[in-house]
């Protein structure tokens, strides 16, 4: 599947994260068809007019999408989708689809600044449609991490799922510390105000993607049973005062 004659269908174009990609694409001459919520075409009617689908939508949403337009894909044409949980979307993709098959994951928000970026690819069926975009991010300067949907998965529930629920933990505690803002904010050292800044950055956006990012990635739930042995260890060491155990476990993770 080379570049002339590729024409791409977001469905969910109009969104933050489909507009970035869609303005990749066009920005290397590909032709782009968006659709969304308040646009007058349907995702049916996208994909039965382009050879390339993607699907960009809240991941509650993802798989009702997909069983909508996998059969409409083309045999030589690709379906993608771009969430954050890769295993339940491309099997999905593979079950409702006779077409090529990529999972996506862009390692950044929506609006990314700077030029260090990367994507994880998860290849699920076809060689053409994989090469196409792999070449695409390529050529857009950003870096292509090829990864199962498994092997995703399980590091997301570290990297996505444990932080997550570890920021929701702090802003929790501050909120039923009964301090005010300003007395934290006056007596705040710079690493604090890094954490107020990334609690605040995430309470801006929407509750529905950080909980589908704890509730459904199957994965997740293991990865806090090893954060909450985690705190109950250091909690005891705490509660003990057991410097020397505190040190030998300092010492381990340096």
């Amino acid at each position: 599947m080379g570049m002339s004659g590729t024409k791409v269908g977001i469905i969910g174009g109009n969104g933050r994260m489909g507009s970035w990609f869609a303005g990749l694409l066009e920005a290397q001459g590909v032709e782009v068809l968006r659709t969304g919520r308040s646009a007058k075409v349907s995702p049916r009617e996208v994909a039965r007019h382009c050879n390339v689908i993607v699907v960009s939508v809240p991941i509650t949403a993802t798989i009702e999408v997909i069983r909508e337009v996998g059969p409409l894909v083309p045999e030589d044409g690709l379906l993608m989708d771009l969430t954050s949980i890769k295993k339940l979307p491309l099997d999905a993709m593979l079950r409702y689809s006779r077409s090529q098959v990529v999972g996506l994951h862009p390692l950044f928000g929506p609006a990314p600044e700077g030029k260090d970026l990367s994507v994880v690819v998860c290849p699920g069926r076809g060689h053409d449609g994989l090469e196409w975009i792999t070449s695409i991010f390529r050529k857009g300067g950003i870096r292509v991490i090829s990864l199962g949907p498994e092997a995703h998965d399980r590091l997301m529930g570290i990297i996505q799922g444990a932080t997550h629920f570890a920021t929701l933990a702090l802003a929790l505690s501050i909120e039923r510390s009964g301090y005010g803002m300003k007395e934290l904010l006056d007596c705040s050292t710079p690493t604090f105000r890094l954490y107020l800044d990334r609690i605040r950055t995430m309470l801006e956006q929407s509750s529905g993607l950080f909980g589908s990012l704890l509730m459904d990635n199957s994965f997740t739930e293991k990865s806090l049973k090893i954060y909450r042995r985690s705190c109950e260890q250091l909690e005891q060491i705490t509660r003990d005062g057991d410097r020397e155990e505190f040190e030998k476990l300092f010492e381990s993770l340096t």
